[in-house]
């Protein structure tokens, strides 16, 4: 066993997103201390068992910080986006998501969301387990999803309160509690399970809501002051 915990796939992206930020910003500082005639130049310049000309290695450092370095980052942030949206503390760095964040861990509430997260019935990854289709286009188009919802939270050409775009399948409930036996114990689940099966009717017909209403999470409203807290991001995962 080591000593010492490994750092997280995701920590490793994040510190080297940092690293190649810091390193385009350095690279394109050097580029404007360039001059004219730097770039004619042909003394030498020796980078381990390779020598170049200073012009060559001049405009070589110019490609790498204007392209290279800011392509790496982009990807390397594209790949945090699209894994950070698994986890909660990725819903929960946008303030909009702060009523559904903090309404989940808080024990007194009712919602469907709260009580799976306080008995513990979803592990980690609350947000991502109930709200990805299952399959791998599933896993895909919830990862754009996030995406999205980073575009639209970056620009501000969000309305509040937010609201699902589409339709949620009953699906991602049925998949996990279909088979269980207390389930299939209650009498009106056989009632109306081709009517849950083909989404003509929702199970928040009669469990109640996910998330805090709308109303709830509009601003101005008596509730929303109260779901608004900042939550601990380090408590999160």
């Amino acid at each position: 066993m080591l000593p010492f915990p490994l750092p997280s796939l995701l920590a490793v992206v994040t510190t080297l997103g940092v690293i190649l930020g810091a390193l385009g910003v350095l690279l394109c500082l050097r580029i404007l201390l360039v001059k004219p005639a730097d770039l004619a130049s042909t003394a030498p310049v020796r980078l381990g068992i390779a020598t170049l000309p200073r012009g060559t290695y001049l405009k070589l450092l110019a490609f790498a910080a204007l392209l290279v370095v800011p392509l790496g980052a982009v990807a390397v942030a594209n790949y945090h986006v699209f894994e950070g949206v698994e986890e909660v503390r990725g819903c929960a760095s946008c303030h909009t998501m702060w009523p559904m964040v903090n309404d989940m861990r808080n024990p007194q509430s009712g919602t469907l969301a709260a009580r799976h997260f306080r008995n513990h019935w979803i592990a980690d990854r609350q947000c991502y387990h109930c709200h990805s289709d299952y399959g791998l286009s599933g896993a895909a188009n919830a990862k754009l999803e996030g995406y999205r919802h980073l575009a639209r939270y970056v620009t501000r050409t969000y309305p509040e309160p937010i609201r699902l775009r589409g339709h949620y399948l009953n699906g991602n409930c049925l998949n996990c509690h279909a088979i269980m036996a207390k389930f299939q114990q209650v009498p009106s689940h056989h009632t109306v399970g081709e009517r849950l099966r083909t989404n003509q009717m929702t199970c928040l017909n009669c469990h109640g809501l996910a998330h805090p209403s709308p109303v709830a999470r509009t601003p101005g409203s008596a509730e929303y002051a109260g779901l608004l807290s900042r939550p601990r991001l380090e408590e999160i995962r």
